[in-house]
């Protein structure tokens, strides 16, 4: 581990709620930031001077500090530990989330995605116990809430957005909200629905019409049925056994089935 450790991520470290690798993985970051301190780096940085629940906050936006671990972690409190203790860590992780969270709807305000009004009223009812982790998810949690309408999202959506960061937020929010539908309740599921119905129906019709020949083709009692090459075989077979000097005049019918014989 690097000698020089950020004051605010050693505490974080003490408390607990952060590993040895998670402190080693953002000690290299913070390297790595500050060698491209001149260049126009668009990522989250660590102030000298922040605290540990800025800390905390930073290391959740930059993902060194994978939030569902984080969160597992959180729950995971009254089990190991009881009394100020548990109240002093429940406290800094309830800060660390407010500052996310709170990063994340101030964003939706710069890129002029919501007003002021709607602003601060999502950030009086951010939630306490989960973490909304981009401006997507933040513009998903104000659906939710009624903060932002449907009627103002579809606006959004059809609007030409200022930059391409506004697009890309609204294009996502619209992306979860279509898979967060109900099954039932999603277009192309209507569509298949319909397509099965007509594969059923015309299937339903080609058997109805192959049945239809068969059955006007039954024989019906009564009647007699003619099979020419059995009456041809029938012929050559009463020829080869007739006497010599018989009349040639022989009348043959052949009857299947129980049919009855043509009256002569």
């Amino acid at each position: 581990m690097t000698s020089h450790v950020h004051p605010a991520l050693a505490q974080v470290r003490q408390l607990r709620l952060i590993t040895d690798n998670e402190l080693d993985d953002a000690i290299a970051e913070l390297e790595i930031l500050a060698l491209d301190e001149e260049d126009d780096v668009d990522m989250p940085r660590l102030a000298a001077g922040a605290g540990p629940a800025e800390a905390l906050a930073w290391l959740l936006r930059t993902d060194l500090l994978p939030q569902d671990d984080f969160l597992r972690r959180v729950q995971d409190l009254p089990r190991r530990h009881g009394g100020e203790a548990l109240l002093e860590r429940q406290q800094l992780a309830a800060d660390a989330l407010k500052l996310v969270n709170g990063q994340a709807i101030d964003t939706l305000y710069d890129e002029d995605l919501i007003n002021q009004w709607q602003r601060d009223a999502a950030h009086a009812s951010l939630p306490e116990n989960r973490l909304l982790a981009s401006p997507i998810d933040a513009l998903r949690e104000m659906l939710r809430q009624g903060t932002l309408t449907a009627q103002q999202f579809e606006l959004l959506r059809t609007r030409q957005h200022s930059s391409e960061l506004g697009r890309i937020i609204v294009d996502g929010a619209a992306r979860q909200a279509r898979r967060e539908r109900p099954a039932y309740a999603r277009p192309e599921t209507w569509v298949m629905a319909a397509l099965l119905v007509l594969v059923l129906a015309f299937a339903g019709r080609a058997i109805v019409s192959g049945q239809a020949p068969s059955s006007s083709a039954a024989p019906v009692a009564g009647q007699g049925v003619g099979r020419p090459d059995l009456q041809q075989r029938a012929a050559h077979a009463v020829e080869s056994a007739r006497l010599p000097g018989a009349g040639a005049d022989l009348s043959i019918t052949v009857v299947q089935d129980d049919a009855t014989p043509p009256a002569r």
